[in-house]
C-alpha cells in the first residue's frame, strides 16, 4: 500500500504565509486565506479526534492492565497533549494508529513507570509504517531462527566467555525479497539505512574484503534495545513471538 506524503509543519507555515501575503496584495485571494485556515483547523481537529478516539477504544480492550493512577497524573495529560501535537498534521491513518497504540501501552501497569516514554515517542514520530513493518519482520525472524534470548542480548553479554554466543542478523536480501510486494528495492534499502541512523536497528556489514561468517558482500540487521522498546510500545511483544523449537513442538510433539 502506498503512503500519502506528510506535509511538514514548516511547509504548512510557508504555505499559510504565502496565502496570507497573496490575500493582502490581491483582495480576491482573501477567500483562499479564509478557506485555508478553515481547512487546516478542520483537518487538525479530525486528526487529533481520530488519535484520541482510537486511544480510548484500545484502552477498553486493555481493561485490567491499565494503570488508573497514571491516567489521573499530570504526566499522562502531558503525554496525551504531546502525542496530539505530533499527530495533528499526520495525514496517514496507519501512523495515527501507531500514535494511539503508543498512548494505550504507555498507560499500562507494565510501562506507566518507564521514564523514557518521550524518547520512544520521538522515535515513533520519525519512523514510517513500512519501517515499523521492517522492524517487526527483522525481530520476528531473529526470534524464529536464534531465539528470544538472542534478540534481547545487550550489555550483559560477556565477550570473554569461553562459549561464544552468535548474534543473529537478518541479511538485507531476505528483507528485500520479503517486502518486495509493498515497496521498491531502493526504498527498502533506504529505509534500512535510515533505521540504522535513528538507532532502531544495528548493522553487521561484510562489504568489500571483510569476511563475516565465511561470506562477503552482505549486510545483516538486528533490532537495538531502542527498537525493541518501540515495538513494545506498539503492542508487539518479543515474548509473544514464536521460536523454531516452539513451532516444531507444536506440529510434531515434544
Amino acid at each position: 500500500m502506498g503512503e500519502e506524503p506528510k506535509l511538514s509543519t514548516n511547509v504548512l507555515r510557508i504555505v499559510e504565509s504565502a496565502i496570507i501575503s497573496a490575500a493582502a496584495s490581491f483582495p480576491i485571494a482573501a477567500s483562499i486565506a479564509t478557506g485555508w485556515a478553515e481547512y487546516k483547523n478542520h483537518k487538525q481537529a479530525q486528526h487529533i479526534e481520530s488519535i484520541i478516539s482510537d486511544y480510548a477504544r484500545r484502552m477498553e480492550k486493555l481493561t485490567d492492565r491499565v494503570d488508573q493512577t497514571f491516567l489521573r497524573s499530570e504526566e499522562a495529560k502531558r503525554l496525551i497533549e504531546r502525542t496530539s501535537i505530533i499527530g495533528k498534521d499526520e495525514i496517514r491513518k496507519e501512523k495515527r494508529e501507531m500514535l494511539s497504540e503508543f498512548l494505550a501501552n504507555a498507560s499500562t501497569n507494565k510501562l506507566s513507570g518507564d521514564s523514557e516514554k518521550d524518547m520512544v515517542l520521538d522515535t515513533i514520530d520519525r519512523i514510517s509504517p513500512i519501517q515499523c513493518t521492517l522492524l517487526k519482520s527483522i525481530t520476528e525472524l531473529i526470534v524464529l531462527q536464534w531465539g528470544k534470548s538472542n534478540v534481547k542480548m545487550g550489555s550483559d553479554y560477556n565477550p570473554s566467555a569461553e562459549k561464544k554466543v552468535t548474534f543473529g542478523y537478518i541479511i538485507e536480501s531476505s528483507l528485500v525479497a520479503m517486502n518486495g510486494n509493498h515497496s521498491t528495492t531502493e526504498n527498502i534499502e533506504a529505509s534500512l539505512d535510515y533505521m540504522v541512523s535513528i538507532g532502531v536497528i544495528e548493522v553487521h556489514s561484510a562489504r568489500g574484503w571483510t569476511t563475516v561468517g565465511g561470506k562477503t558482500g552482505i549486510r545483516g540487521y538486528r533490532p537495538t534495545k531502542l527498537g525493541l522498546k518501540v515495538l513494545e510500545y506498539l503492542g508487539i511483544s518479543v515474548d509473544g513471538m514464536r521460536e523454531i523449537k516452539e513451532l516444531i513442538d507444536k506440529n510434531y510433539g515434544k
